[in-house]
């Protein structure tokens, strides 16, 4: 595949050591499992875009689908292989962002779940869906989900930065994960680009054994908002095909009560 040097090298997100490690304790459910898994079943071999910690490809595996995985974070792709080992299956693994996604593989299906818009600017998500359609076999499947929020001017205004605290919260919000240690989290407003229309966050991590706090992290994530109508325009602009929206997880037109939706989109034939 040809190198398109358009946009930044790397993903600028949070998911990285303890906050990894959080996700790997935490983030083990959803609707998002059952409701992408009948893409998959229904054109393999697929891969799982911002695989994470194996929330959505290690129960794919352990059911005998044909799924490769890859992420930005080689924190996360570590956490999913552990998973993976844990429950007798061995996955296809690779550490890319999608902006700069070059595997030997391609796809019938391709699930980008909880990943769009995050980690780059505008352009590296266009480079990214690009990136996406060159991995499609002819007529392959792409679903995505986004959480849309419509922003006017005043909502961006309304955003507030939050000043830096790095003490660790108070015992009642750690939570005691099954690794055996305690973790808690706190998020704040770094910076709001209206031209850009992108928010940085930033999320911190402690970790304690016991009573002894013995990790303390703060990652940063750059991500860019989009209308539903946008990401519509975007995936058609890079060449996809016969894009459809729907509300979340549940297959039929959005509502107003939708808090993400789904863009299921084609490769040519």
């Amino acid at each position: 595949m040809s190198e398109n040097t358009s946009g930044s090298n790397e993903a600028v997100t949070w998911h990285h050591g303890l906050i990894a490690r959080w996700w790997a304790n935490f983030n083990l459910d959803g609707p998002e499992i059952e409701f992408f898994r009948s893409f998959v079943e229904s054109g393999q071999p697929a891969l799982d875009v911002g695989c994470g910690s194996g929330r959505l490809l290690v129960p794919w595996l352990v059911d005998g689908l044909d799924v490769d995985g890859v992420d930005a974070s080689a924190d996360m792709i570590e956490v999913c292989r552990t998973a993976a080992r844990s429950v007798g299956v061995e996955p296809t693994l690779h550490v890319q962002p999608t902006h700069r996604l070059d595997l030997q593989r391609r796809y019938r299906t391709i699930v980008a779940c909880g990943v769009f818009g995050l980690g780059g600017t505008r352009a590296d998500d266009a480079e990214g869906l690009r990136r996406l359609l060159a991995h499609l076999l002819p007529g392959g499947v792409l679903a995505l989900d986004y959480e849309v929020v419509e922003f006017d001017d005043d909502r961006w205004r309304r955003w507030r930065l939050r000043p830096a605290d790095e003490s660790p919260p108070p015992g009642h919000v750690r939570r005691l994960a099954p690794d055996g240690f305690h973790y808690a989290l706190r998020h704040r407003i770094l910076g709001v680009d209206t031209s850009e229309r992108s928010v940085t966050r930033e999320l911190q991590a402690w970790q304690w054994d016991g009573d002894e706090l013995v990790a303390h992290e703060a990652h940063t994530l750059v991500a860019n908002v989009y209308s539903s109508d946008e990401i519509v325009e975007l995936l058609s602009s890079v060449g996809f095909t016969d894009v459809r929206v729907s509300g979340g997880y549940h297959g039929g037109a959005p509502t107003e009560l939708d808090a993400f939706h789904v863009f299921v989109a084609n490769a040519p034939t």
